[in-house]
Order: C-alpha cells, then structure tokens, then sequence
C-alpha cells in the first residue's frame, strides 16, 4: 500500500488493485498514517523512504 501511495495513485486506482473497497483504502491509509504519527501522506511516504521501505 504505501508503494502504491509513492506512486501517486489514486484511492480508487489503488483499490482496483488490490481488490478492496475506496473505503477500506481510506481506512488503511489513516491507519497507517496514525501508526508511524504521520500528519499527511507526504509524511507517510517520508517516514517510509528513512525506513527503506520504499525507494
């Protein structure tokens, strides 16, 4: 989820590929965000990127 995130995809275009509701994508995406203290998806991906999660 947050590669796709990184990429600049949209909830609906995430959704559709990963076979889940926009709904959930939200919900995942504000889970995360909560989880790592991040305030906005930018802050998500930063998070990931010092994490080497993504690239």
């Amino acid at each position: 989820m947050l590669k796709l995130l990184a990429d600049d995809k949209t909830t609906e275009e995430i959704s559709k590929e990963v076979f889940l509701s926009p709904r959930t994508i939200e919900t995942i995406r504000q889970n995360m965000k909560t989880k790592v203290g991040a305030k906005t998806i930018a802050g998500l991906i930063m998070y990931g990127m010092r994490n080497k999660l993504i690239d």
